[in-house]
């Protein structure tokens, strides 16, 4: 319940917070509002409010230090920070992203029930009660239905594999769990991977979708839009299909339909390829997985701890990280002891060698499990899966608790 949770709207923009803050009263919420950052301060440390909204784009103080002054106060040190940003230059979002709030959300009309929903989980785990009264049966139930996992598929260096593992452990997922339902997004930039690997083309993809509003790419577009691959038994979010199409991507939506996506999807599957990109960091922050595949050559291993100091740095927890070595690039490389020590993490995935089986079920379009049903990566697939599957289902790896 939000009966007694009170909330702080920070924003210059007075026709903004005239339209949000009643949508928030009507849903129960105590709300109070701000109007500069400085302003914003002396509220948040008199009132003390359960969560904290702010457009970042009030000129009195910066919001890099207005939220250091928040996390750094022991009376605002632990509240809810939400950004409802109205930014739109590609550098000004990833600024703002960067900066330490609890969520990030781009300020457009078709945002706001998201941001009610995010504040009720932030608050109380507990989705908000739909304020709409003409909404569906279906669309309240919806709302009411708990989020899917998010698994993160990441490398810190090209050609370890990472679209191929992706691909294949969403098959294999699809085998674990068959009453399950799963999609895989394809967020590789500049070039989509998932989909020449399971032989899609055309349809709906990651710049078209991400050109969308929250409304236009609602849970029902895009229950119905994204192509479902019989081969491989999941929904694809196929990723761009060439250079100048990725330069148009509007990366603000994003997290939008990633959200969307984890409403009506049990498992997500975001495919990142070798890229910390300026889209890519709250995805990878939110996510209840983050697989890093890596082989063992001395270049990946330090890029691979690079990206582990990186991560860290940005408050990821070991416990959501599972490194996955993927042998099927070569077998040449250091001692694996050796590489546990060097990240200061136990690697408990490993794919064994195959030489160039991965890429023949590639070019076949097939799930290697199924082209080869006999080999052994097809037995290593099952039991990592098998163990994610365990992991995440005993809440072993939250990383945004």
């Amino acid at each position: 319940m939000v009966s007694g949770k009170r909330i702080l709207l920070v924003d210059p923009d007075i026709p903004s917070i005239n339209y949000i803050a009643p949508i928030f009263k009507n849903a129960g919420y105590t709300v109070e509002v701000a109007n500069s950052g400085k302003e914003g301060l002396v509220c948040a440390w008199r009132d003390r409010p359960h969560a904290i909204i702010i457009d970042p784009v009030f000129s009195d103080i910066a919001p890099k230090e207005f939220l250091l002054k928040l996390r750094r106060d022991n009376r605002t040190s632990k509240r809810k920070i939400i950004a409802l940003s109205s930014l739109t230059k590609p550098d000004q979002i990833q600024d703002a992203i960067n900066l330490d709030f609890d969520y990030y959300l781009p300020k457009e009309k078709d945002a706001i029930p998201a941001l009610l929903d995010v504040v009720d989980k932030l608050l109380t785990g507990k989705p908000v009660k739909p304020l709409d009264p003409d909404l569906s049966d279906s669309q309240a139930m919806r709302a009411a239905k708990e989020e899917g996992k998010t698994i993160v598929f990441l490398s810190a260096k090209g050609g370890t594999g990472t679209s191929s593992i992706c691909a294949n452990m969403g098959y294999m997922l699809h085998l674990h769990h068959p009453e399950k339902k799963i999609v895989v997004a394809d967020l590789v930039l500049p070039i989509g991977s998932i989909a020449p690997i399971v032989g899609y083309e055309g349809g709906p993809n990651l710049v078209n979708v991400s050109k969308m509003s929250g409304a236009e790419a609602s849970p029902e577009y895009l229950n119905e839009a994204l192509p479902y691959i019989e081969d491989w038994n999941f929904h694809l979010l196929a990723g761009s299909p060439n250079p100048t199409q990725a330069s148009e991507t509007d990366i603000s939506r994003i997290p939008l339909h990633i959200n969307t996506l984890k409403k009506i999807n049990d498992y997500v599957l975001i495919d990142l390829g070798r890229s910390l990109s300026r889209i890519s960091l709250p995805i990878i922050t939110s996510a209840d997985l983050i697989i890093i595949i890596l082989s063992l050559d001395q270049a990946t291993v330090t890029l691979t701890l690079r990206v582990l100091e990186y991560l860290r740095s940005k408050g990821v927890k070991s416990k959501c990280i599972y490194p996955l070595i993927n042998r099927a690039v070569g077998l040449e490389g250091l001692p694996k002891k050796e590489v546990d020590k060097m990240l200061e993490i136990e690697i408990t995935g490993n794919i064994p060698h195959i030489g160039g089986t991965f890429s023949l079920a590639n070019n076949a379009h097939q799930p290697l499990p199924k082209r080869y049903p006999d080999d052994i990566v097809g037995v290593a697939l099952r039991e990592i899966v098998e163990g994610l599957v365990t992991r995440m289902d005993s809440k072993e790896a939250e990383c945004d608790d």
